[in-house]
């Protein structure tokens, strides 16, 4: 019995430690973005970007309602520049099925979940981050946020 309590104890907690974070929908977005968690998030408050650990892997969440059917999605991440270009995170997984279900269904919501390493080559620094899953079709789920990342 203790170590169901136990258990359970720490499944909440972890769903508490996961921070609600604010984005910003790209240009182009054929979602309904419904909310988006990392875990970590250490910040000061809530419009501050979330402060991550290198070398501590972070997991984000996002529930969205694709307004597009899709048998496949894939995944990027990128960071925007300054001058507007896009570097991506060259070792993410791009297949986004692994951490959502596929197909997805237009108006179905469904969360998709990934942990992402923060390699120790990262450098220090407060980047705009840019997520989307992509339907062979074109159609996306995109939006854009800031993290910071310290030692």
């Amino acid at each position: 019995m203790y170590s169901l309590k136990s258990l359970l104890i720490f499944a909440i907690m972890g769903i508490a430690f996961a921070e609600v974070v604010q984005v910003r929908e790209c240009d182009v977005n054929d979602c309904e973005l419904v909310e988006v968690r990392v875990d970590p998030c250490a910040r000061d408050n809530a419009n501050a970007p979330c402060t991550l650990r290198r070398r501590k892997p972070a997991t984000m969440e996002l529930d969205f309602k694709p307004n597009f059917d899709a048998d496949t999605l894939s995944a990027s991440l990128n960071w925007v520049t300054n001058t507007g270009n896009e570097l991506p995170l060259i070792t993410m997984d791009r297949e986004a099925c692994k951490y959502t279900a596929c197909p997805v269904k237009s108006g179905e919501q469904q969360t998709y979940k990934v942990e992402i390493p923060m390699d120790s080559k990262f450098p220090l620094n407060t980047y705009n981050i840019k997520w989307a899953l992509t339907a062979p079709s074109g159609k996306k789920c995109c939006f854009t946020h800031n993290i910071k990342l310290v030692r």
